[in-house]
């Protein structure tokens, strides 16, 4: 397993070597420049035996597909409506990973989003400077590469159905932080897996999701005045490593005031996601993960970067230095669940207008008010509990 293409697996779909058709026209970034170059910068993972390494791949895959009916279970949709997400969920790529393989997905990904988001005069210009662009993203990917355990990418894998994205799971690094942790490797697997798949089936659940956070970008990033100098990817692009450290937001570079209505709905969408994730991995428990408490205070202290259902496209929105928001969006799922159920809270995925504004991931309540009628207030030391679960749980995601 030396992160350099030996331990790259699929299930179905395309390979992210871009073998499947591209959904994006614009050439923002050189694809084959990007792959050679992350070559050479990216280290590899730990070296090990081969037997080793292909248990490592079977136990990832096997968590992936696990992970859908432990995922289903805790949302308990109706049982027809249960097996159609099962099915749209199941119809897209598990892609086990090394760290160049998540980089070339990665690329492709920003490609499709950032170039079918951009005004054509802007994408026109960075293709003009997609050499330079692409060495700065090369440099950028190989270090998050090495950070990165697992992603779901909405918008990767080729010409599935609505929802069906791609899971990717980067087998090096999993090996690496388990052996770190000194944790159950068949535990921690699943939990990494367990997280990503959520988020499969929530887009899975919601099938108009990935068109709507599409056109949320593409609100964000089209037709703005401070986009209107650029010749190149290198003002966004050089903003990458102090979004990394958490210095800045790629959102500060290229939105304007007029944007803020749009950041929040992202900003809200991205909230409720990761906390829906938080809250189901909290449901599965230590029934189905023995090492779950080890692994989650182990984890807390070296949270990794780069997840979530946007992957590398949220944290490039600014979206991953928004930590209590984050929090926010478990409390608020946890509180939604105390008053109306999992079944309740499974509105969210029935359209964008079921979606809770930033306002109301603060204000539970008062989505629960909109969307299901008056319902007995919280116990305020409920949602301080609410509070306290939710802190530890978004510094332990995968």
């Amino acid at each position: 397993m030396d992160g350099h293409g030996t331990d790259q697996h699929s299930s179905g779909g395309s390979s992210p070597d871009g073998s499947g058709p591209d959904r994006s026209s614009a050439n923002i970034l050189d694809l084959t420049l990007l792959e050679r170059s992350v070559r050479e910068l990216v280290p590899g993972g730990p070296r090990l035996p081969q037997k080793e390494t292909a248990e490592v791949v079977d136990q990832l895959r096997d968590a992936a597909d696990t992970s859908i009916d432990l995922v289903l279970n805790v949302m308990r949709l109706e049982a027809g409506e249960a097996d159609a997400v099962r099915a749209r969920a199941a119809a897209g790529s598990v892609l086990i990973v090394d760290r160049l393989g998540w980089a070339k997905a990665t690329g492709q990904s920003l490609t499709a989003m950032v170039g079918t988001a951009l005004p054509d005069d802007v994408r026109a210009a960075m293709e003009a400077g997609r050499v330079p662009n692409t060495l700065e993203m090369a440099a950028v990917l190989s270090v998050l590469s090495t950070r990165v355990l697992g992603q779901f990418d909405p918008f990767g894998g080729g010409p599935h159905p609505a929802g069906a994205g791609r899971l990717l799971l980067v087998a090096p690094s999993i090996a690496q932080i388990e052996a770190t942790m000194s944790v159950t490797p068949r535990d921690f697997r699943l939990w990494v897996a367990l997280h990503e798949s959520t988020h499969r089936v929530q887009f899975a659940a919601a099938p108009w999701l990935r068109d709507h956070l599409s056109s949320l970008v593409s609100e964000l990033l089209g037709d703005d005045p401070a986009l209107s100098g650029l010749t190149g990817l290198k003002p966004l692009i050089r903003s990458i490593p102090e979004i990394v450290r958490g210095e800045t937001q790629l959102v500060d570079v290229v939105t304007g005031p007029e944007k803020k209505a749009v950041l929040d709905q992202v900003m809200a969408l991205m909230s409720l996601l990761e906390g829906h994730a938080d809250v189901v991995m909290d449901a599965v428990g230590p029934s189905v993960i023995p090492d779950l408490a080890r692994i989650r205070q182990r984890f807390e202290a070296r949270r990794e970067d780069g997840i979530g259902p946007g992957g590398s496209i949220g944290r490039l929105l600014g979206m991953d230095s928004k930590l209590q928001q984050y929090r926010e969006g478990a409390v608020f799922v946890r509180s939604v669940v105390r008053r109306v159920g999992h079944e309740g809270l499974a509105a969210v995925f029935t359209s964008p207008d079921m979606l809770p504004t930033v306002a109301e991931i603060a204000r539970p309540d008062d989505w629960v008010a909109r969307v299901h009628g008056a319902q007995e207030s919280a116990d305020p030391d409920e949602a301080a509990d609410d509070e306290a679960a939710a802190a530890p749980v978004e510094a332990a995601c995968p």
